[in-house]
């Protein structure tokens, strides 16, 4: 973002033509968007008002600072570390490098967990498991006034994060945060819930360095590494959630598209739930598995 013309104007439209060139010469993924949401979040606007202001020019402050943003993308930090915040389920989400960003993926699962609670017409209890920012916890919240949530984080930074996201939202009383390891963290004596869903770490070990630059330099390992087959930590919470379930309560659990098969059978072989079964998402890829505990 230099030139020998001294007089040159850096307008929006200049701004925004040269950093999405910059960024695609620099392989980062949709380089428009990435200049318009830096560029929006600089001077404090949403990306449609760039439209109208497209022959502004920037504040020098204003433009420094956004070149500072623009050096660290291409260094593929993510947009959404860098503006401090993502959406998830039409909601926005405070976010730092302590929380994986929200994805869209997760959103079947929190589809399946309203599904079931709609169809409750007093209060439930829910428990979601590595809540990490808590988007689904608190998309749930939002749409389900019933559910009475407690959601558990082993990391103390991203059980901050969650909270603060719940008082944003306006969510705060509707819902626990709890910091420790998996149900540790609901301490003796907690009663049962109606649904336990989960979005725990499952990438395979090995395989965390080969992701996007995006994800395995900068997302929260703690959080994306599942272990050596990807599904330590999946399956301690199916040995352990019939523990925590009422009677013919749910689990529901995200997984890896090539992880669900074995998840259904980690699952049958507890012999605590009826037939669990996979839930594909919209391009019908698996992406998540459902299993109803059996009352014994």
């Amino acid at each position: 973002m230099t030139t020998s013309v001294d007089t040159i104007s850096w307008t929006i439209r200049r701004l925004l033509t040269w950093t999405s060139d910059y960024f695609s010469k620099n392989q980062i993924d949709e380089p428009r968007l990435s200049a318009e949401l830096l560029l929006a979040h600089t001077l404090g606007v949403d990306r449609m008002t760039l439209y109208t202001r497209y022959d502004q020019t920037p504040t020098p402050e204003q433009t420094e600072h956004f070149r500072a943003l623009v050096k660290r993308r291409k260094d593929h930090e993510p947009v959404a570390y860098l503006t401090g915040k993502a959406w998830f389920f039409s909601m926005e989400f405070g976010v730092s490098p302590a929380v994986l960003i929200p994805r869209p993926d997760t959103e079947t699962l929190v589809e399946q967990a309203i599904t079931i609670l709609r169809n409750e017409s007093t209060e439930v209890r829910l428990l979601d498991l590595c809540t990490g920012s808590g988007c689904a916890a608190l998309a749930i919240a939002k749409n389900c006034p019933q559910a009475q949530i407690t959601a558990t984080d082993t990391s103390a930074a991203a059980i901050a994060i969650a909270e603060t996201n719940s008082q944003s939202l306006g969510l705060a009383e509707r819902i626990t945060f709890k910091q420790g390891d998996l149900f540790e963290a609901l301490g003796p004596g907690c009663p049962p819930f109606q649904v336990i869903i989960a979005n725990p770490p499952y990438i395979p070990s090995a395989q965390v360095a080969s992701l996007a630059p995006e994800i395995s330099k900068h997302e929260p390992r703690l959080a994306l590494d599942g272990g050596a087959n990807g599904l330590q930590i999946i399956a301690r919470i199916i040995e352990n959630a019939p523990h925590y379930l009422a009677g013919n309560g749910f689990l529901l659990i995200e997984t890896a598209f090539d992880q669900t098969e074995q998840c259904v059978q980690l699952l049958k072989a507890t012999g605590r739930f009826d037939e669990p079964r996979i839930v594909h998402d919209a391009a019908r890829n698996p992406r998540c598995v459902a299993a109803r505990l059996r009352v014994v």
